[in-house]
């Protein structure tokens, strides 16, 4: 059953894949949408704010003229991301960092904004996490374990706002068909050393399991059903049938198990330890 009542739908990050999908939904739905982020987004219809969540200032700025501006919120959904293909050692401190401020300080900058409207309005703000968060992406420590830290934090913050009336929700797509795949910071092969091969195998299988995987639109389908029915409680969702599938067996399944199937997955033979 759907939420008639909500009106304002904030998206972080609706100008291109999924959140640019979720954008199109709503509107379709008859909500008024704003779009966060640093490139418009050319759906007709939606109100567009310029805004950098890796600049806390400028973020901050843009929040406050979307509140003034409507007064109220009922659905929030950060879908900003930035994943890297970049092993431990050589990966570069501002990157690793950039990476944590999209994927995660971002969401709860947001979150802690939009609190006050959310609890008038007994929102909901949904964050895109990846099936990455339980099931490790090879050369893309950083990226898995940033969506693991946002999976956990809505799984704390379930505790501390569902007695406010705000729900908290998470949900997982694994592989998704969009340009995410091209805009992935791959470190040079050249300046990998030992880890060239490795990577460049787990590289080109991650992006064809993403180009092979769910469409956006998809995905957008899952985060609204989760944000407009009332019988959705605060707690992380995976999106697709096989991606929930996928989220089980990783459950279930030994852990030297999982690392064996997965090292025949991204470099097509069982590592050792």
């Amino acid at each position: 059953m759907e939420n008639k009542e909500i009106k304002e739908v904030l998206v972080v990050g609706g100008s291109s894949g999924i959140g640019a999908e979720t954008v199109a939904l709503f509107l379709k739905k008859g909500y008024s949408v704003t779009n966060l982020s640093r490139s418009e987004c050319k759906i007709t219809g939606v109100r567009n704010i310029s805004c950098d969540v890796t600049d806390g200032q400028n973020l901050s700025s843009c929040l406050e003229q979307y509140f003034s501006e409507t007064g109220r919120l009922d659905v929030a959904v950060y879908s900003a991301g930035f994943s890297m293909a970049a092993p431990l050692e050589y990966a570069e401190e501002k990157d690793i960092k950039y990476l944590y401020e999209v994927n995660f300080f971002g969401f709860l900058k947001v979150l802690k904004k939009a609190l006050p409207l959310l609890k008038q309005s007994r929102g909901t703000f949904c964050v895109v996490s990846s099936v990455g968060a339980v099931q490790p992406i090879a050369y893309d420590s950083y990226y898995s374990s940033s969506k693991a830290a946002v999976n956990m934090a809505v799984k704390t913050l379930r505790q501390e706002l569902s007695p406010l009336g705000v729900r908290i929700i998470s949900v997982m797509p694994g592989g998704t068909k969009t340009n995410f795949s091209f805009k992935r910071k791959i470190y040079p092969y050249s300046e990998v050393g030992e880890y060239a091969e490795n990577m460049n195998s787990a590289v080109k299988v991650l992006q064809n399991i993403e180009q092979k995987g769910m469409k956006p639109s998809a995905v957008a389908k899952t985060i609204y059903r989760k944000c407009v029915s009332k019988n959705c409680l605060s707690g992380v969702y995976s999106s697709g049938l096989i991606n929930k599938a996928i989220v089980l067996v990783t459950r279930i399944f030994p852990q030297q198990l999982n690392a064996g199937v997965l090292s025949l997955i991204y470099f097509g033979k069982e590592k050792g330890e």
